[in-house]
């Protein structure tokens, strides 16, 4: 009875030394695991930064291309209202504003955080300004394809259609007057107080103006929360 006593006391501290060391081995592997786990949301923040970065060049282009739409549509609605005199530039003007804007986003490193749940591995105030960003992207796309449909299906068809004189060389807007510099024409049919008596058309430039502006906006705020990302990663 004595010996079976040691024996089984000498099981028990066998079993107990077994599931320490069981628990030790887990502790370790999930220590490793969550150290990889973090390791590897830093790497999908560092690609985050890179495609914030790209965000910025591009939001910094096409703020500077949106301004410009806005600049040439007030001064074009100066000449609607007889603010300022009808100049040969409304024919630059009416091309331009045609042109559409569109960011292209990188969404690889979000999709890799997310992907990887590594979201619960970084700061939550950061988290929260991460995803607060791409909703917000997502709201500035909604915008652009408003701005773009209505211009791909109401100003550029009225211009074609009414005012296809406006493609000659007479047309200060550089594109045009390199590709027709070579053209002997005489251009005819150039109206340009008929422009600005088209009542139609100055809603359009109106409209043009005013979705400028707010896209213009989200631009601004685009770069200005990347930045702040960007800050935040590199603490």
């Amino acid at each position: 009875e004595n010996k079976t006593g040691k024996y089984l006391k000498y099981a028990f501290g066998e079993i107990i030394l077994v599931v320490i060391g069981i628990l030790i081995a887990l502790g370790i592997n999930n220590w490793n695991e969550k150290k990889s786990n973090i390791n590897q949301a830093k790497e999908h923040l560092e690609t985050i930064k890179l495609n914030l970065q790209d965000d910025i060049i591009q939001a910094e282009k096409l703020l500077s291309e949106t301004q410009t739409t806005i600049d040439y549509a007030n001064d074009f609605l100066d000449q609607f209202k007889t603010l300022k005199p009808v100049d040969n530039n409304v024919q630059m003007y009416l091309i331009y504003l045609m042109f559409e804007r569109n960011i292209e986003i990188n969404e690889s490193g979000i999709n890799a955080l997310v992907n990887s749940n590594g979201m619960s591995f970084i700061d939550k105030g950061l988290q929260t300004k991460i995803l607060n960003y791409y909703r917000y992207i997502e709201q500035l796309k909604s915008r652009e394809l408003n701005a773009n449909t209505e211009i791909k299906t109401m100003y550029e068809p009225y211009i074609k259609e009414n005012y296809y004189w406006i493609y000659n060389k007479t047309n200060p807007w550089h594109r045009q007057a390199e590709f027709y510099k070579d053209d002997p024409r005489i251009p005819v049919n150039i109206d340009l107080k008929s422009v600005i008596e088209d009542k139609k058309l100055e809603v359009m430039i109106m409209n043009r103006r005013y979705q400028s502006n707010l896209i213009s906006d989200f631009y601004t705020n685009t770069i200005k929360e990347a930045k702040e990302i960007i800050a935040e990663i590199e603490k």
